[in-house]
């Protein structure tokens, strides 16, 4: 079934137009609206700022971070135009799950718009405070752990209920080893962690690469102490139970 809008889709991408186009507000909750709205304006702050300074890379991650933030927005109140395509990612391939899983996260604003919050503070921070007092960026390592694990928790829902437990088993032979035979209780607990903590570690190494190459470099990463490292990951990782505690004991958004 099709659905015509007279609006074009791109209209969810002009700057603040929740606030004056109805099909925005009335498929979403003001208060998520109103967390929309801040976080797109930090990311045009950011953009302003940079601009300022003249440091085009930064305003090329601030623009960046302008569209993840909209997507949802985009996403949940057009569907790309279409609704109830059934059966379109049924053949289990690695992108088909992919696709599936990152269409529910980003359709979810509440899970993509709470994601994005370390996302649009790092681009207006952009590294100067954060990387000078030691221990200063684990609350935005413990809000990026947050919106890992929301989205880690998401996507392997969507998988397992798109696709079945047994299915994805199998597919990624997980089957042979006797602990993944069959999906128990504490699964999505255990994906999140590990998917925190993974992700945790590539940045980390990602940050060490970048400051091995280049000790002043334009992502303004720093080398930092293997004690303040391991607060990092920790910090993620905590964030990232956090989201999996509320979401599936207190929000019931799973």
């Amino acid at each position: 079934m099709e659905v015509k809008n007279e609006i074009p889709s791109l209209t969810a991408f002009i700057p603040f137009a929740p606030l004056t186009v109805r099909v925005f507000y009335t498929s979403m909750p003001l208060k998520w609206i109103g967390l929309f709205i801040v976080l797109e304006t930090i990311s045009l702050l950011s953009f302003y700022l940079n601009f300022v300074a003249n440091d085009f890379f930064w305003c090329l991650l601030s623009v960046c971070a302008y569209i993840l933030i909209t997507l949802p927005i985009y996403m949940n109140s057009f569907k790309n135009n279409v609704v109830n395509v059934e059966g379109r990612h049924r053949k289990l391939t690695f992108v088909n799950l992919f696709r599936t899983c990152a269409n529910a996260v980003f359709s979810d604003y509440r899970i993509s718009l709470l994601s994005k919050i370390p996302l649009a503070l790092q681009v207006l921070a952009g590294g100067s405070l954060l990387y000078e007092v030691f221990g200063a960026d684990w609350i935005l390592h413990a809000l990026a752990g947050f919106g890992v694990g929301a989205i880690a928790l998401k996507a392997y829902v969507t998988g397992v209920g798109h696709y079945s437990y047994s299915r994805l088993a199998s597919y990624f032979h997980l089957r042979r080893f006797r602990t993944f035979k069959a999906e128990h209780k504490t699964a999505t607990a255990e994906w999140t962690l590990f998917s925190t903590i993974v992700v945790a570690l590539a940045w980390e190494a990602f940050e060490r690469s970048v400051h091995f190459i280049s000790p002043v470099n334009v992502f303004r990463v720093g080398s930092e102490s293997l004690w303040n490292i391991s607060g990092d990951i920790f910090s993620a990782a905590i964030g990232g139970m956090v989201a999996w505690y509320l979401i599936t004991h207190k929000l019931n958004w799973h």
